[in-house]
């Protein structure tokens, strides 16, 4: 289906305090009632759907991390035949990292590059903007391929990894990976 990117609050935000930083940022901050997702985070935690956007497949987000593609290859007819050819586990991955250095960056629409940067400068500016209003104690980014709905797609978060603001940088959002909860504190 697409990637989403969503959102984790603490349970005790008000919502309608942060409004004018989410429409700011053109953000939604719609809520999502996914039991699934519920039961990996923090007791009664607010989970949203963060952007407007009908889905977010040409976010900048995690772009540069190239995981989906790497077990893709791994798990690929391609790497089974140089199996047989007995390759060795170091040869297939020097293979599969050489194949996706040559492989351009994609996403399914036209973004360009100073749209990338803008966007990443968007998300970052966001986050800081939230966690100094002091109106939330931390706020929590996900990215997710959904092959299903929303409200009831069943995957496993990897882990999540807790921040300091000073850490948001481009780098660190342009390689966040997919299925990892991303905290961000004050």
């Amino acid at each position: 289906m697409c990637f989403y990117i969503t959102s984790a609050l603490p349970n005790d935000t008000n919502i309608e305090s942060i409004r004018t930083i989410i429409d700011q940022y053109n953000m939604a901050f719609s809520p999502i009632n996914n039991i699934n997702l519920s039961s990996q985070i923090r007791p009664g935690e607010l989970y949203y759907r963060a952007t407007k956007d009908y889905c977010d497949c040409d976010t900048s987000l995690g772009i540069l991390n190239r995981e989906r593609e790497y077990q893709k290859l791994l798990n690929s007819k391609k790497v089974k035949t140089l199996k047989k050819k007995k390759w060795t586990v170091g040869e297939i991955n020097d293979w599969i990292r050489n194949k996706l250095q040559k492989k351009p960056i994609h996403s399914k629409g036209s973004i360009t590059e100073h749209e990338r940067q803008l966007d990443i400068e968007r998300w970052i500016n966001f986050i800081i903007k939230i966690i100094k209003s002091k109106k939330v104690s931390r706020i929590g980014i996900l990215k997710h391929w959904y092959k299903y709905g929303l409200q009831d797609e069943d995957f496993t978060l990897k882990r999540t990894v807790k921040l300091h603001i000073d850490e948001v940088k481009p780098e660190l959002l342009l390689d966040l990976e997919e299925d990892v909860l991303y905290e961000f504190f004050p």
